[in-house]
């Protein structure tokens, strides 16, 4: 029942792009407490986003709606719990997917298509220096070919490094990928929007 409600938000989720109503989050990092309303537009653009916790959650919504953005969380199959987000136990899940270079952690559902887009933000947190294994799951069933790729990133303390470098080799040599972003602890909406309208001019 569990797994089939996970599905059922996943699908939700790809098939509307939800709007998001205004509401509150708490983010360790980002000094964001409100998630911006998203209005509906026809974009060409896709913001999509991993969120374990509400932090890229609250970047990836105030990228969307300053771009004015359709919106798709990459939902796991199996949801992350704090013990499994804990990155100073060596044991904990997401650092034992962080050392296997064949974690592929289940995604809940994909997009069917996503021919609509031309420009996708690519928004996750930066564990143990790189992105999520589940970023490399979802790059490795979805056709990005043509589009250009805008990775985005947030950390407690470090910036993008190579995370976003290492992904390339995922997509096919028609995907445009960009120079990523990566915002530290206390970074604003401000600073984001400020970056997206750079990136969009």
């Amino acid at each position: 029942m569990r797994k089939f409600m996970l599905v059922l938000i996943g699908l939700l989720l790809i098939c509307s792009f939800c709007l998001a109503e205004e509401d509150a989050v708490s983010s360790a990092t980002l000094k964001i407490d409100r998630l911006p309303k998203i209005e509906s537009q026809d974009s060409r653009i896709l913001v999509v986003y991993f969120s374990p916790d509400d932090t890229v959650r609250a970047a990836a919504y105030t990228i969307a709606g300053e771009a004015g953005a359709g919106l798709l969380e990459i939902v796991p199959e199996e949801l992350y719990t704090a013990d499994d987000l804990n990155y100073m136990n060596n044991s904990s899940r997401s650092m034992k997917e962080m050392r296997d270079k064949n974690a592929r952690p289940a995604i809940a559902a994909f997009p069917e298509d996503l021919s609509a887009y031309d420009t996708v933000f690519l928004c996750y947190p930066i564990w143990g220096g790189q992105a999520p294994k589940i970023i490399l799951s979802f790059l490795e069933c979805v056709d990005l070919s043509g589009k250009t790729v805008i990775p985005f990133a947030t950390s407690n303390s470090s910036g993008i490094g190579s995370s976003d470098t290492a992904l390339h080799s995922l997509t096919d040599e028609s995907t445009v990928w960009l120079k990523g972003k990566g915002i530290k602890k206390g970074a604003t909406a401000e600073e984001i929007i400020s970056w997206v309208k750079e990136q969009l001019n």
